[in-house]
């Protein structure tokens, strides 16, 4: 009976190991603000040592004395996803409590998770406020499920007066830090084997419940698996409520679903309409009268006053007119212009067309040559000569060639 519990046991301790967090701070770089030497050095709180608690053991990251801040941290080498951060304080190896001074120094500390080596930029993930000498734990287990690179441990007395217990000056006595999480970006669960959801901001989500901790562009929710609503300014809107955070022209409200209305458009629909006909809404995007302007106005949205000839504006009016007058004439004359020009090509057009006809029609030179004496003499020659300018020249060579045979 004792061998079966003791072998439930054993597997038991199996199966929690398998699903434990890794420590992704093991071996990671680290620094120190105010390192006291070289032997207890900054990497000595991740080299994953901690049976000797005593500045001895050589175990232990121990800061410099009589400084108003300490500050320590370690470089997971990317942003990962973060569910607890293990802390074992120096004891130098007796009882922890109010008897050891070492408490003293542990009171007030804090920790950030941030994405630089500047705390300010990151999250401040525990800040002790409450803990005394008697109450401080040591070691210490801080749930803290945030995405990160740097965990940063910051101590300081920069501000006295400070509850009774806590040391003159700052302190970061660290013998290990243990940053427990998921060692691969994208996944979460306790063995880190669940993928997040794929529209998680970066593949991030929260290591224990899987949501995301942002969405990307167009989507929102728990999982971002909402599409944000139509009309949202170039497809945003926040993550978690799906409100948009603008909307495109012509419309309004908190997901961008209501058209412009009581004469307005444009975006935000604070642009007012022109003077449509018969004061109708104008179009709630672009401002347009759909069914014309209101008379006396003129443009795109109406919002152009034709000049009156109402007292005191006489001047006006002449030269408004003046200058349509002069518009029109212009117009005219091009006009005219361009219908005489296309009148005479026309015309050339014809007459050469004409010409080519009349050659066409007119005897070659050696049909000349193969005519008989007497037909030059025939009277249809003759009259086709008179009809024909081309026949003068035949009937001139024909008279020589009379002459010559009665010589």
């Amino acid at each position: 009976m004792m061998e079966s519990i003791l072998l439930f046991s054993f597997c038991s301790a199996l199966v929690t190991l398998g699903k434990a967090y890794e420590n992704i701070a093991l071996s990671k770089p680290a620094w120190q603000q105010h390192r006291y030497n070289v032997e207890w050095g900054a990497d000595k709180a991740v080299d994953g040592l901690k049976l000797d608690l005593s500045a001895s053991g050589g175990q232990c990251a121990i800061s410099a004395d009589i400084q108003l801040t300490a500050e320590w941290r370690v470089d997971l080498g990317e942003v990962l996803s973060i569910h607890n951060i293990f802390i074992q304080y120096r004891t130098q190896n007796v009882a922890w409590g109010e008897i050891s001074y070492l408490t003293s120094r542990f009171l007030g500390y804090s920790l950030y998770i941030s994405n630089s080596t500047n705390k300010d930029d990151g999250a401040l993930c525990f800040k002790d406020t409450n803990y005394t000498r008697e109450t401080i734990p040591n070691p210490t287990n801080i749930t803290c499920a945030i995405h990160g690179r740097y965990v940063i441990f910051y101590h300081n007395r920069t501000h006295p007066p400070y509850p009774a217990g806590y040391s003159e000056y700052a302190y970061s006595d660290l013998c290990e830090v243990e940053v427990n999480g998921c060692p691969t970006p994208g996944f979460y669960g306790e063995d880190c084997s669940i993928p997040c959801p794929q529209n998680c901001q970066e593949g991030h989500c929260h290591i224990i419940k899987g949501t995301c901790l942002g969405c990307i562009d167009g989507y929102y929710g728990d999982d971002c698996s909402l599409p944000c609503p139509q009309n949202c300014q170039e497809g945003h809107c926040d993550s978690i409520e799906g409100t948009c955070l603008g909307c495109i022209d012509g419309y309004k409200g908190a997901t961008c679903n209501e058209e412009c209305l009581d004469q307005n458009y444009g975006l935000e629909c604070q642009q007012i309409c022109g003077n449509c006909k018969n004061k109708e809404p104008c179009h709630h995007v672009n401002g347009s009268c759909l069914n014309g302007c209101a008379s006396g106005y003129v443009g795109n949205t109406c919002n152009l006053a034709l000049e009156s000839c109402s007292s005191g504006n006489e001047s006006k009016c002449k030269t408004s007119t003046v200058l349509y007058v002069s518009v029109a004439i212009t117009v005219l004359s091009l006009s005219l212009n361009a219908y005489f020009i296309i009148r005479q090509l026309r015309n050339k057009s014809v007459r050469r067309q004409q010409k080519n006809t009349e050659n066409a029609d007119t005897p070659t030179d050696k049909r000349s040559k193969d005519l008989k004496p007497t037909e030059h003499f025939s009277t249809s020659v003759y009259d086709q000569a008179e009809a024909k300018p081309a026949y003068q020249e035949l009937g001139g060579i024909a008279e020589e060639y009379q002459y010559d045979k009665l010589s």
